[in-house]
């Protein structure tokens, strides 16, 4: 393995440029993505974070981060607590890392970024990294992240090209499975957004067991990169009134209520429930009826995960979820189905198209309808199925019996 502490000390002390922020491909990244970043609590980790530059702007207002850094330079270390000697607690904060492994417990962060670094290992190094990331993300947490797809202009101290492994933006995609990148091909850059499922693959216990095989080969799920999806969801709500309201023709569960109410028999749950309004046609057709979202937008709707256990769901005899499903990753459906087996009989839509209006990519899980209807016959009897356009299904199911 080389000497990348010789290396990159020297890279410090040398290149003025490693020394300035319009050259740090993180901060570009994060600068660009505040809104992503400002949704995500708890611990964040910059691995590779040179001077400090991510941790510093991590560590300002309008983040909810406890940011740490850390790097194999001590020199870089050096110059980053200098840069962040007026942020509480930064100078523990910044490690000196010894060879691949992070000094952290496992799950210790919400949030892992690793901003053009990568490349500068050799491959055996970076399936280290890569599960050591992986290690220090908590179930749910957020892997942020570029790679250079190039040879760099510079060669180190013993003449070798300071990017040890070129390879072409596939390659990487491979390795790291993302569910996000885009490749900026004037910098000939790929940035990469992969959230950790919350339940890996072959656990069914909701957490635990995860490993670098997860990280390379999981579909994974969740919101959209790095962000508290309540929190999300509240701000949508707040800022855009016309989003999934009625009164603008723009509630699908009002607007699709014809093709499935003579199917509920009450009492009904509508799981989703949004502003309520669902809920509120169903008491006035004489249903009885309650709903249960992750945000509170009417004062008699409950507020809870859908996706988590609901202990009292086994009372009601029907659930309405529409146009929901298509914003959860795979192991949230998986969730939200096992609630929805407690109940007789199901009405839910699914639409598989792109969320437009609110500037987020809000369907985060867009299967064709085949996919969905195999996915859906493995847990409920599929009654009928009826298509409301090109993009949207809806699906009246039954909980298998026997």
């Amino acid at each position: 393995m080389p000497d990348y502490r010789e290396i990159y000390n020297q890279v410090v002390t040398d290149d003025h440029r490693y020394n300035l922020a319009e050259n740090s491909p993180g901060f570009r990244a994060v600068l660009q993505a505040t809104d992503q970043l400002s949704m995500i609590s708890g611990r964040s980790l910059d691995v590779g974070c040179g001077v400090g530059f991510v941790v510093q702007y991590l560590s300002g207002p309008g983040f909810e981060l406890n940011a740490f850094g850390a790097d194999v330079s001590d020199r870089a270390i050096e110059k980053a607590r200098v840069r962040l000697q007026d942020v509480p607690r930064s100078h523990e904060r910044l490690i000196v890392l010894h060879g691949q492994s992070l000094p952290f417990e496992n799950e210790f962060f919400s949030l892992v970024t690793c901003f053009d670094v990568l490349e500068h290992l050799d491959r055996q190094d970076i399936e280290v990294m890569l599960s050591e990331m992986l290690r220090v993300l908590r179930p749910g947490g957020m892997f942020f992240g570029s790679v250079s797809c190039r040879k760099s202009g510079v060669e180190d101290i013993h003449g070798d090209n300071l990017h040890r492994t070129v390879e072409s933006p596939d390659w990487w995609i491979k390795q790291l499975v993302p569910d996000n990148a885009h490749y900026d091909g004037h910098r000939e850059q790929l940035v990469l957004w992969k959230r950790v499922p919350l339940i890996a693959p072959g656990n069914t216990t909701g957490r635990g067991a995860v490993n670098a095989e997860t990280f390379t080969n999981s579909k994974s799920a969740s919101e959209l990169p790095g962000r508290n999806s309540a929190a999300l969801y509240q701000k949508i709500y707040d800022e855009n009134p016309w989003y999934g309201n009625a009164d603008d023709e723009r509630c699908p569960g009002v607007r699709l209520l014809p093709n499935y109410l003579e199917w509920l028999i009450e009492p009904v749950m509508d799981l989703g429930c949004g502003r309520g309004q669902t809920v509120e046609q169903l008491r006035k057709h004489g249903l009885s009826a309650d709903g249960i979202d992750q945000v509170k937008n009417h004062p008699e709707m409950r507020v809870g995960d859908i996706t988590q256990p609901i202990g009292d769901l086994a009372q009601y005899n029907s659930v309405v979820c529409v146009d929901c499903i298509e914003h959860l990753y795979e192991d949230q459906v998986l969730g939200l189905f096992e609630n929805m087996k407690h109940v007789q009989r199901q009405a839910f839509s699914i639409h598989n198209g792109e969320s437009t209006g609110t500037g987020q990519e809000l369907h985060v899980n867009r299967q064709s309808f085949d996919q969905w209807s195999e996915l859906i016959r493995q847990h409920f009897d599929i009654v009928e199925t009826i298509a409301i356009h090109d993009e949207q299904m809806l699906y009246l199911t039954q909980s298998k019996t026997g």
